[in-house]
């Protein structure tokens, strides 16, 4: 990886002028201090991972008066990767799988990016396919010859789509595969140009819960066999469930597969910086996790900082360290 820590944008006279817009409401930049300004990169606005980065810089921005984070467009966790590699976001949100692709240097990316780093595991991002009730779809084997929205190009809700339908041989009988954005999706398919839609983010997805509401909506499900031969074809990948009720109409649980979704940084990342971030997330994942259901299992030690697939950032590892969280 060759993005260096480039500095977040110090602005005394953001400050000053933060301060005279928010001190009535004790926003940060309450107090004058000098402001340290970062972007994260999240997703589509249609998913979830918009949703949660927004959570996210909101949280921290209200706990330490003395950072602010923006929004960062972006596609999804590949373009993440790629912009804390040139320096252009400072946080970024990647699936698990893709952070250790980039990390190896496999799949698409050609040159090892050593440098990436995770500050928390903040989500569980699962495989969500939605069809309208009315074309009477079950399972996601179903959707041989039809046309499927995929999600964002090289997004995780491509990527994993693409190992479905190679897993369950779904390109055949002309099954059409679409990028599209995750509401822009569900939009297609709520006017008929699509059958169905996939998701891979935290549910409920915001574009399929949208499309729910429009009209009844169908959660496709997968074989316990199909679910184990997915699973098997990327170590990062783990048996999952959509709880009945994520979405308008939904009876019943739905299983399926997901993986972690982390917080990522550059490794030269102030150490300092980069535990006051951990330490503001995790004193903020009680009420983080109320602000979606995808965000619950942050709470939990073993999920946050255990088991990921790439390695924690001197700063966050300081910090759950003193927490006794690392087991």
């Amino acid at each position: 990886m060759t993005g260096r820590w480039k500095g977040p944008l110090l602005l005394v006279m953001a400050a000053l002028v933060l301060t005279a817009g928010c001190a009535e409401s004790g926003s940060p930049g309450a107090g004058g201090e000098e402001l340290t300004v970062l972007t994260i990169g999240t997703a589509d606005s249609g998913g979830t991972m918009y949703k949660i980065g927004d959570c996210i810089a909101q949280a921290i921005t209200n706990t330490d008066s003395s950072i602010k984070v923006n929004l960062g467009a972006s596609t999804g966790s590949t373009m993440n990767v790629q912009e804390l590699d040139k320096g252009e976001i400072d946080l970024g949100l990647v699936s698990g799988d893709i952070a250790y692709a980039a990390y190896h240097g496999q799949e698409r990316f050609e040159e090892p990016m050593e440098d990436l780093r995770a500050v928390a595991a903040v989500f569980l991002s699962t495989s969500n396919w939605m069809a309208p009730a009315s074309s009477g779809l079950e399972y996601v084997h179903d959707l041989i010859g039809l046309r499927i929205g995929t999600g964002p190009q090289a997004s995780t809700s491509e990527l994993s789509a693409q190992t479905v339908v190679a897993t369950l041989n779904l390109d055949q009988g002309g099954t059409s595969l679409v990028n599209c954005g995750l509401g822009d999706g569900a939009e297609m398919v709520a006017r008929g140009e699509l059958d169905a839609i996939h998701g891979f983010s935290g549910a409920p997805v915001g574009g399929l819960m949208e499309l729910a509401r429009q009209q009844p909506c169908t959660l496709l499900k997968y074989t316990p066999q199909e679910l184990e031969d997915i699973v098997a074809q990327d170590p990062l990948y783990h048996p999952a469930v959509i709880p009945a009720g994520a979405y308008e109409g939904q009876t019943e649980d739905v299983d399926t597969f997901g993986v972690k979704c982390l917080l990522c940084v550059d490794a030269s990342m102030p150490q300092e910086l980069a535990y006051r971030l951990t330490r503001e997330i995790w004193q903020s994942a009680g009420e983080l996790s109320q602000e979606h259901p995808a965000m619950e299992p942050m709470t939990r030690a073993e999920f946050i900082c255990q088991d990921l697939p790439i390695p924690l950032h001197p700063g966050a590892r300081q910090f759950y360290e003193e927490q006794n969280m690392l087991g």
